[in-house]
Parts: C-alpha cells; sequence; structure tokens
C-alpha cells in the first residue's frame, strides 16, 4: 500500500469518536495570473496527481457504491475537473484569457473570499482527505 492508502485505510478504519491527531489542512494561494503555458502545466499536473490520489483512496474504499468520482469539464477558456464524495464536491478550474491562465478551486469545504488556488500539487492529497472526511467516512474494514 501507498503511504496515501494508509492514510485512508486510518482514516476508515478509526473509530468514530476519535480526534484526529492533527486536524486536516491544505494550503492555498491568492489566485494570480500567470503564463498560459504554465498555467496549464500546472493543471495537468493537479489533474493527474487528483487521479491517481483518488484511485488508490476508491481501492481502500470498501464499498463500490460509497467510491470518489473524478469528472472532467472542457469548455471554451477553460480547464476543470471536479472531485465528489458522497455529497461532497471540489472543483479545480483553470481559466485562460488574454495570454495569462488563472486558477481556481471551488467547492465544499474551501473557505468563501477572493478566488484561490491549491498551493500546489503536493496539497492534493490533504484535499482528498479532508473531503472524505467532511463527507462522513464510513467506518467499516478496508480493503487491503
Amino acid at each position: 500500500m501507498t503511504p496515501f492508502m494508509v492514510r485512508v485505510a486510518e482514516l476508515v478504519g478509526a473509530d468514530v469518536d476519535d480526534e484526529p491527531s492533527e486536524p486536516l489542512r491544505y494550503r492555498t494561494r491568492p489566485s494570480t495570473g500567470m503564463p498560459v503555458n504554465v498555467g496549464a502545466d500546472r493543471h495537468v499536473a493537479v489533474r493527474s496527481l487528483c487521479e491517481q490520489l483518488l484511485c488508490e483512496a476508491n481501492a481502500v474504499l470498501d464499498d463500490s457504491d460509497d467510491h470518489m468520482g473524478l469528472f472532467d469539464e472542457v469548455a471554451d477558456g477553460e480547464l476543470a475537473f471536479s472531485v465528489t464524495y458522497r455529497n461532497r464536491a471540489v472543483r479545480v478550474s483553470t481559466r485562460f484569457e488574454d495570454g495569462v491562465a488563472y486558477g481556481r478551486l471551488v467547492g465544499d469545504g474551501v473557505p468563501p473570499g477572493p478566488a484561490s488556488e491549491l498551493a500546489g500539487p503536493e496539497e492534493v492529497a490533504d484535499l482528498l482527505l479532508l473531503l472524505l472526511t467532511e463527507a462522513g467516512l464510513p467506518h467499516h474494514p478496508v480493503s487491503l
């Protein structure tokens, strides 16, 4: 099992009354314009890592009806994808306008306010774990 799969298994296997030793957090930064090629590369890196980690989480979650989902969206001037789990969702997008790319993160668990984006691909794991815990993880044996 990968380190991320172990983290998911620990969360799923935890007693409902257990308090996590450290609260789950992911870092964001204010959304600022960047060159289109940098924005596109960044979006693809975050999306690819998200897909990998989502597959790892789903391998651990025992019930196939209780898996996370990933949905790509393509619109004029924008790349986006949403990750869902139960009744919760987050959306990661990159908008391209006048030769500039802007990242944006919106959804459940994302504080309201000025536009923000993930601080980097390394934040994807904690974002997914937070989505799982806020939606109410099933507490049952996991697939190992």
